[in-house]
Order: C-alpha cells, then structure tokens, then sequence
C-alpha cells in the first residue's frame, strides 16, 4: 500500500507549482499544505493512478489504501482519497463503510472533502441502506462534530424529488439556531437547491423555520422574494 501511495506522490511532483501550492492553500484557509496540482491535472493523475490499483485489492486493503492517503500531510491526497471512495462500485457498499466513512468525515475535516463525502458516498450509503437512514441522521446529530451534522443536511442534494423533506424540515429546525456558518450555508444550499422545483415549500419553509441572515439569503438566491 505504501508503494502505492508514493507512486502517486512521484505523479504529483512531476506537475506541482509551488507558487501554485501557495495560492491553494491560502484559498482553503491554509488548513494543510498543498503540492500545488491543481483540479485538471490532479483527476487525469487519479484516473491513471487507479488504473495501476491491482484489481483484487480486499475489502480491508481499500480502507486500508484511504487511510494512507488521510494520513499524508498535502492535501491533494485527500482529494484523491475521496475521488477514490466515491467511485467505488455502489451496488457492493457494506454497512461496515460507515463507520470508516464517518472516520474520514471527522478526519482533517474541511468542506472540500466533507461535502463530497456527504453528498456521495453518504447519499448512496442511505440509498442502499434506507432502514438505516433515522439511525445515522440521530447518531450524527447527537454529535459535538459539526462537520458530521453538515453531512445529515446536505447528504439529500442529488435526490431532487425525491427529497425527504420531513426529515430536512427536521434537520433544519434541529440546527437553525447554531450559529457556525457552515451549518448556515448547509441549511441555505438544501433549501436553495430544492427551490429548482419546488419554491412554494422553501418559502413556506423559511417562514414557519424563522429563519435569518445567511440561511434565508441561501434559500432565497433562486427565488423571487
């Protein structure tokens, strides 16, 4: 696995910027250095990459790859960790990827690899395991970890109508009165996005939740007020 993981940082350092990596990691807050590849390249690496994974890796040596990539300091790694997990087979999701994938969540968190994570991996985690869906929502709401309650907000954004909207309408008036802005914007983004095809109830929603200041702008970015 290791092997693996430094055939990829090689890949990686033949296209690096350092001037680049600088700019990358101002963007993102500098919550971790970057090599400096930036989005283009970074995926043509990762598709030519994967296609050197052997292809009996177990069920144990795939995590195993993920977690050598989260533990690398740059942040392209994660990028590809997370590329990696969400192109996986979605038909042979077990539920033991939770746990691993709250881990990851929870890990370095940021919203360039949460929201992916959420609205992916997560997505199709529920979809392929609905029993399990209240289950996850009250584990992760219950939580001290904003990232993972972010994820119960936005994990639903590819579902279009098939939007539970119950159990958003829940989320949201769970978490409307937490300030952290993330939260906000995560409230903002479901709603705006459900405002595509069905602005009544958004509005109709941001009135009965009184909701305020970023969440209402967010909601409303499509709308007519």
């Amino acid at each position: 696995m290791i092997e693996l993981v430094e055939d990829l940082r090689k890949r990686f350092q033949v296209l690096g910027d350092k001037n680049q990596a600088v700019k990358m990691a101002a963007y993102m807050k500098n919550i971790a250095p970057f090599l400096g590849v930036s989005s283009v390249p970074r995926k043509t690496i990762f598709r030519e990459w994967k296609e050197t994974l052997p292809k009996d890796l177990s069920y144990d040596e795939r995590w195993e790859l993920v977690f050598l990539l989260w533990e690398q300091e740059e942040r392209e790694f994660q990028y590809v960790a997370v590329d990696w997990v969400n192109s996986w087979n979605k038909k042979k999701i077990q539920k033991e990827d939770l746990k691993n994938l709250q881990l990851i969540i929870k890990s370095k968190s940021w919203w360039d690899t949460v929201d992916l994570l959420a609205s992916n991996f997560l997505s199709n985690f529920i979809i392929k395991f609905p029993e399990l869906t209240l289950e996850i929502i009250e584990n992760w709401s219950d939580t001290s970890d904003f990232w993972l309650h972010r994820s119960t907000l936005i994990f639903q954004l590819k579902y279009k109508q098939k939007t539970n909207l119950v159990l958003l309408s829940n989320q949201i008036s769970r978490f409307k009165s937490n300030k952290e802005f993330f939260i906000q914007k995560a409230i903002g983004w479901a709603l705006r996005d459900i405002s595509k095809w069905n602005p009544v109830w958004v509005k109709n929603e941001v009135e009965k939740q009184e909701l305020i200041g970023l969440a209402k702008r967010e909601a409303y970015k499509y709308l007519s007020c």
